[in-house]
């Protein structure tokens, strides 16, 4: 039991150690999708503030009762709840500019909820293209020791089967990344609508106060 467990664990290194120098930006690629991953859904938990507060402020919003709206906006965490205070504290400052200091904020909300996404991207096309890189470097060290291994063709040919380890690797790094990158996308594409939603109820109803 003790040898399979062994075996079991000294595989995927022994792959890697075959893959060549190739694999050791692969690694780099997939500890950094694996760390903003984690890193982007750790702020998204604690940015987002979530469609159900956006459903109950919009209630307490359109009763024009703007004491209730600031305090349940005050005990919500997230970044639209902020918002919301923010907003309520100092709308009668903004005048005419209203409409336009709401939405400028609700763009910098999302201007950090978008941070590290292109390095995911850069990481989904990086690791195939890594992956290719270490495959074509290795078969070209096949090749070149085509002339030594004359009594043992096969010897090539294993070659060959070694140099597309890369290739595998990148393209397993790459669709687990597209994976990450579209399910934080669905969270951002979802905090967005919500905040929406919040910026035009907020210029709706304290337009009118600012108007009166």
């Amino acid at each position: 039991m003790d040898i399979d467990f062994i075996t079991l664990l000294w595989t995927p290194f022994d792959y890697f150690l075959r893959g060549g120098i190739c694999m050791w930006p692969l690694l780099a690629c997939s500890i950094g999708a694996i760390f903003l991953g984690y890193e982007r859904y750790q702020y998204y938990k604690e940015a987002k503030t979530g469609t159900r507060f956006v459903l109950d402020f919009d209630k307490i919003m359109n009763t024009r009762d703007l004491v209730a709206a600031k305090e349940y906006a005050a005990q919500s965490s997230g970044d639209g709840a902020a918002l919301c205070v923010d907003v309520l504290d100092s709308y009668q400052d903004y005048g005419k500019r209203l409409q336009s200091v709401v939405f400028f904020k609700i763009d910098r909300i999302m201007g950090k909820m978008n941070e590290h996404m292109n390095m995911l991207g850069v990481i989904i096309g990086l690791s195939p293209m890594l992956g290719l890189l270490g495959t074509i470097t290795g078969m070209i060290s096949s090749f070149n020791a085509l002339n030594e291994r004359t009594t043992n063709p096969m010897a090539v040919t294993a070659g060959i089967g070694e140099a597309l380890i890369t290739t595998v690797f990148g393209l397993v790094i790459s669709i687990a990344t597209m994976c990450i990158h579209a399910y934080l996308t669905r969270r951002i594409k979802d905090a967005e609508l919500d905040l929406d939603e919040i910026g035009a109820i907020l210029v709706d109803v304290l337009g009118e106060k600012v108007k009166e």
